[in-house]
């Protein structure tokens, strides 16, 4: 028996030359838990099959469940973690001298969750601008703080309106946002149009070989909806003229 799989094209490539490395069957949402007065409610499930693409070595799972669904109400806080903000700080200050960042510059986060990343950015008088679609985040990123927010999903459609408007990047960052995407071709090609000339995009993702070797099955859910090795980003990259200068 074939482990070929019909009806699906890679997100990434868009070929159809995809294998079957896993299926967990029909699960529910992993964080869509229920309250006790929906225990005897319907709950919603959703096929959960993880795919290698053969063309480009994406993997990625098969089922596309609304972004709406998802994130619009999202309750996850990255400032939660104190190693998440102290990567953050380091990282700010790292690029900002490296990248010889200032009053002139801009620097944009895709995902920018309640602002924990660019707050470091903007104590160093950088102008920001996050980009993050749960409303009820972009709000606490704005009022506390006092990070320019727009409760937007990040798109090309969007990074054309943003540079029309004289607003490009000198740095982008996008945080374990790259794999729940489902127009990848979309984000990496906004990413390129919103950059300036010699701009910096940096892409933080989990790493498909530390997830194989870690036998890390539990990390596969329907947020994910890609697991990338490097072969696989320097593809995707490269498809629109964006270059990987370090890992």
């Amino acid at each position: 028996m074939s482990n070929q799989i019909t009806d699906f094209r890679c997100r990434s490539c868009g070929a159809g030359d995809t294998a079957m490395i896993l299926s967990l069957g029909s699960t529910p949402l992993a964080n869509a838990l229920l309250t006790s007065d929906q225990l005897q409610e319907p709950e919603e499930r959703f096929p959960l099959d993880l795919v290698f693409c053969r063309s480009c070595s994406l993997v990625q799972i098969t089922e596309d469940v609304p972004p709406e669904k998802l994130f619009r109400e999202y309750f996850y806080l990255s400032s939660f973690s104190e190693t998440m903000l102290k990567s953050a700080e380091e990282i700010a200050t790292r690029l900002t001298g490296s990248r010889g960042l200032g009053p002139d510059s801009r620097v944009v986060e895709v995902a920018s969750n309640d602002g924990y990343l660019l707050q470091y950015y903007k104590a160093q008088g950088i102008a920001v601008l996050g980009i993050e679609p749960a409303t009820n985040i972009a709000e606490i990123a704005r009022s506390q703080r006092g990070i320019d927010t727009m409760s937007e999903f990040f798109s090309l459609e969007l990074a054309e309106t943003l540079a029309s408007d004289g607003i490009r990047a000198d740095v982008i960052h996008a945080n374990n946002v790259l794999a729940h995407v489902p127009d990848l071709n979309g984000v990496i090609e906004g990413f390129a149009h919103l950059l300036t000339d010699g701009g910096l995009a940096v892409i933080e993702v989990p790493y498909l070989r530390d997830m194989i070797e870690g036998c890390e099955f539990d990390t596969i859910y329907h947020e994910h909806l890609c697991y990338f090795s490097l072969s696989a980003l320097d593809a995707l990259f490269s498809r629109h003229g964006l270059r990987i200068v370090d890992v």
